[in-house]
């Protein structure tokens, strides 16, 4: 019986010491003494816990109190691992040194089972023995051991009979005679031959030998051939007792003598389950739970391990087995995988569930699997992982198959590589990064040809780029050798040269152009040819052309002119690379050649393919241009609802790379927008996804969005921080220099430093001319060239520079047409000026560039006051204010009202919620979705009503508030609920 069993019961008695049985066997003191029953004597108490074990227990006393004259008795106690045989013993030699019994103990182990005579030698050099005894009997031991060195067990045990029955027998018998005597022997199962055999002798013989005797075993399933087992079995001398698991009011009772009611009631049902009713589990999970922590956990596992290393060896290796392949496997799966008959193995999983450690043909807690495979020697382990997988596979199930390759070291056969590529493919292209990476790196330690190991290291590449841009370097580098080698593949070698580029590695990536140009001459297409021309590589090589072009311009070979697909409808269907690639030529050669509405008709068609729950290599990029090319066309809302659109549409959580893209696409977006606060926490949560390092030469577009808005808010100190920050020189030979520069100039602006703003602005019209890339929708470099000229006082240059904005050719840019109207406004006459910044102000308020209109409404203000006009010069500026207020443009905020901490912002609470009351909840709910740029349709879905009765309730909130459409709903609104 287990020894948390027998304390509790001495517990009760109150005459046995205050004790506690730990996990392994060991005693801890510090449980509190629990007062006897009345009326209860020594070794009589009883509690319900013990019901279903004290009746052998009372047999075995029975016999000890009063033995029968003459006749012996053999007590066989069977029971599962952790079934508490030992602890049975235990209280057997207890009771028998209480009564004035000699108790002869012995223990048998695995170790010990080839000692010749072990088990006979422990039973008669025992203290227990009259010393006398014990100096006859200690001779013809020795001569017994050191006889069987020379011979058989057996036949050293032949030729002694009659010493080992005469001189060690007949002493103890004659012992017994007058004092009452019990042989314990525990684990007769580890017995060596030769002392089973002696036993044997005495046990044929206890009809008429005055001796106890008590054996426990190890039960083993029904069917199995023991000798021994079975020769005991047939002496009339001996009963059979089997110790079964605790039942479950027997755990439950248990755990409120040890944790109390509560804990009873709380933890009762887990522990029945994770127990079995094995007691020494459930000594684990109680001692567990009363350390807390980890100690719960280790606890458990540490004697789940005990049971299974004190069962027998076959047993341990299924359970290994297990652990390693996982509970789905079957006997015939575990036989193939430790080389037995499945026979072997089903008796192995019965004998696990009887004593607990199963159930239904699993563990019975999730920990146990985790503690025997951190078990398992490192070795076996990567045998184990490696039929297991081989077993997989040869079902079909590769994922599975894939899992125990990544933990089997090196695979060499064919198979394992082709698994190990097709399943982290399939991660990737489901952003599951780091399952990718542990496929591929265990790809890697199997892979023996060339050829697929640099296959291998591009994939690794592409998986780390994921995760950090800057790890990866150090394959790309290595992949440039590939290259050189023709050892990768074209479209891995043209995503080789866009990462390179980005890791600002500029050399490298120009010699990688070189060869794939070189090569694609050598092609019957005859060179770079337009995406309908007939050979994929060529084509593709060409999108990528004009993708430089777009980029990164001094790298770009020379791109053909010639019509671009124009209909989003002639793409290919699937979203592979032919897909990404075409969509990135296509975007960018509608940048380069100024064809507006076709990019942005593509744009949006990219972006409505687009599944960031199924990532592929360019996609990336495409996503990237596909919303700045919306960004640079002016259509902020659109690119607004796109971002909002695939936040909503993916599940679970993107990687580093993916997320920072994202963010830094929509802090521009919330920048020109005038939302200040949120591009700068788009901006900095795209730092804190891909490190400055990591973002390489696209680091100047968040970059540069940060700069900008800080700037804007008045946060310089911010500013001056990210401005100083080391940025590479390759990033200024790159379409994102364009935005660090730009963002830069108006920090130095800020500053006053308007001779270093203007090198800025300078230098950027030069790039973007020399590019061909002069496109203000990308930088109004012109516009603020302007400003720096008006304010060094060269109003010649400035106006000059506001003319070219406005007839330079290309598409309709309003943003920047009205940026131009506002600065010519400057050399118009008074009485003109109105009218210009007025449309202005229009243009701005349709494309929703908050803060923009905020500096044109101020300079309306002012014209109007210079006019005379003061009451609505006052009307205006306080809108101007409202708007820098909403973008918490504080400069622009102190500018136009200094005192607006006073009584202006009261005066602005007051018309607020005069406003606001004005209005149905109804109206404020559908106002306050329009501030936040749903469309129509969109606040339909939203509230269940038609959008005919969205625009009911907006023309009558616009009669209310005296607006003309939803883009001069006041921004306050924003927050209002309906």
């Amino acid at each position: 019986m287990h020894e948390l069993l027998i304390r509790e019961v001495q517990l009760r008695r109150g005459g046995m010491p205050t004790v506690e049985c730990d996990a392994g066997g060991g005693m801890t003191r510090g449980l509190p003494p629990v007062a006897p029953s009345p009326g209860s004597g020594p070794h009589q108490a009883r509690v319900p816990v013990l019901r279903e074990r004290e009746a052998p227990l009372n047999r075995v006393r029975a016999w000890l109190a009063s033995p029968p004259l003459g006749t012996g008795q053999l007590f066989l106690l069977e029971g599962t691992v952790g079934a508490g045989k030992t602890e049975f013993l235990r209280e057997v030699t207890e009771y028998a040194q209480s009564v004035e019994v000699i108790p002869l103990n012995v223990v048998c182990s695995p170790e010990e089972r080839d000692l010749p005579f072990g088990a006979l030698s422990q039973l008669f050099d025992n203290p227990a023995l009259p010393a006398e005894l014990r100096g006859r009997v200690s001779p013809v031991m020795r001569g017994l051991m050191r006889s069987a060195r020379a011979e058989s067990m057996h036949e050293a045990v032949e030729r002694n009979r009659a010493d080992i029955w005469y001189d060690l027998f007949l002493p103890v018998i004659e012992l017994a005679a007058t004092t009452p005597v019990v042989v314990c022997v525990d684990d007769i199962d580890h017995m060596d031959a030769a002392s089973q055999q002696c036993l044997m002798y005495l046990v044929r013989r206890l009809s008429s030998v005055p001796l106890v005797m008590v054996f426990t075993e190890l039960a083993g399933p029904s069917g199995a051939h023991r000798p021994f087992h079975a020769e005991l079995l047939r002496q009339s001398s001996v009963t059979s007792v089997r110790l079964t698991p605790l039942s479950p009011e027997s755990v439950r009772t248990l755990i409120t003598l040890r944790l109390g009611v509560g804990a009873a009631r709380e933890l009762g049902d887990n522990f029945i389950t994770y127990s079995g009713g094995n007691p020494l589990l459930l000594d684990a999970l109680i001692h567990g739970e009363r350390l807390g922590g980890d100690a719960r956990h280790q606890d458990y596992g540490r004697a789940l391990l005990n049971c299974l290393h004190r069962s027998e060896a076959h047993i341990l290796r299924v359970a290994r087995a297990m652990a390693v392949h996982g509970d789905d496997a079957s006997p015939d799966d575990l036989a193939a995988l430790i080389d037995a008959d499945p026979g072997t193995v089903e008796r192995a999983l019965r004998t696990m569930t009887e004593a607990g450690l199963l159930w239904a043909g699993r563990f019975r807690h999730t920990l146990a699997a985790r503690a025997v495979l951190d078990d398992v020697p490192a070795a076996d382990r990567e045998q184990l992982h490696h039929r297991s997988a081989r077993l997989l596979y040869n079902k079909g199930a590769t994922a599975a198959a894939a899992r125990h390759l990544a933990e089997a070291g090196r695979v060499q056969e064919p198979w394992a590589l082709r698994v190990l590529l097709e399943v982290s493919s399939e991660a990737l292209l489901h952003g599951e990064v780091q399952r990718a990476l542990r496929y591929l790196n265990s790809a890697q330690r199997s892979c023996t040809n060339d050829r697929d190991r640099w296959e291998i290291r591009a994939r690794l590449a592409q998986a780390e780029w994921q995760l950090n841009p800057s790890a990866s370097l150090r394959h790309l580098l290595a992949l440039t050798e590939a290259v050189r080698n023709d050892q990768l593949g074209p479209y891995d070698t043209m995503l080789l040269v866009r990462q390179l580029l980005w890791m600002h590695r500029t050399q490298e990536a120009a010699d990688i152009l070189s060869l794939l140009r070189k090569r694609a001459a050598r092609l019957p297409s005859a060179g770079i040819v337009p995406p309908a021309g007939p050979p994929n590589q060529p084509a593709e090589l060409h999108a990528m052309e004009v993708w430089l072009a777009c980029t990164y311009p001094p790298l770009a070979g020379r791109v053909q002119s010639g019509s671009a697909p124009t209909d989003p409808e002639g793409a290919p269907t699937t979203r592979g690379r032919t897909f990404w690639l075409q969509s990135i030529g296509v975007l960018s050669g509608g940048l380069v050649r100024r064809r507006g509405d076709e990019t942005q008709e593509w744009a949006s068609h990219v972006l409505g393919q687009l599944d960031l729950n199924h990532n592929t290599p360019w996609a990336e990029e495409a996503t990237l241009l596909a919303l700045m090319s919306l960004v640079y066309g002016g259509r902020l809302s659109e690119a607004a609802n796109r971002c909002r659109s695939l936040d909503e549409r993916h599940n679970g959580q993107l990687s580093p790379m993916w997320q920072g893209v994202l963010d830094a696409a929509e802090a521009e977006i919330r920048l020109r927008r005038g939302d200040l606060r949120e591009a700068v926490k788009r901006g900095t949560s795209a730092l804190e996804q891909v490190s400055v390092q990591g973002w390489g030469t696209a680091v100047g577009l968040p970059l540069g969005t940060l700069i900008l808005a800080h700037t804007r808010m008045g946060e310089l100190d911010e500013a001056t921080e990210l401005v100083t920050r080391s940025v590479p020189d390759e990033m200024f030979q790159s379409r994102y220099g364009l935005h660090y520069l730009y963002a830069r100039g108006h920090y130095y602006l800020a500053m006053n430093r308007t001779r270093a703003a203007l090198g800025d602005f300078l230098s950027c019209g030069e790039l973007m001319g020399k590019w061909g890339l002069d496109l203000p929708g990308i930088v109004p470099w012109r516009t603020s060239a302007a400003e720096a000229w008006l304010l060094q006082g060269n109003r010649d240059q400035a106006k000059r520079l506001v003319k070219d904005q406005l007839t330079s050719p290309g598409p309709e840019d309003t943003v920047s047409r009205a940026l131009a109207l506002r600065l010519m406004a400057v050399f118009s006459s008074l009485g003109q000026r109105p009218r210009l910044l007025g449309e202005a102000a229009d243009l701005l308020e349709a494309d929703g560039c908050a803060y923009e209109l905020a500096r044109t409404l101020s300079d309306l203000g002012r014209a109007y006051h210079a006019l005379g006009k003061r009451r609505r010069a006052r009307v205006i500026v306080r809108r101007a204010w409202r708007v820098a207020h909403l973008c918490q443009a504080e400069p622009l905020c102190r500018e136009l009202l200094p005192d607006a901490s006073g009584d202006a912002g009261l005066a602005e609470d007051e018309g607020r919620t005069a406003v606001v009351s004005s209005l149905t909840n109804s109206e404020r709910r559908i106002a306050s979705m329009a501030v936040m740029g749903y469309t129509n349709r969109e606040i339909a879905e939203k509230l269940f009503i038609t959008p005919s009765t969205v625009e009911q309730h907006l023309t009558r909130v616009y009669r209310k508030l005296a607006v003309k459409n939803r883009k001069s709903l006041p921004g306050y609104l924003r927050g209002e609920p309906g």
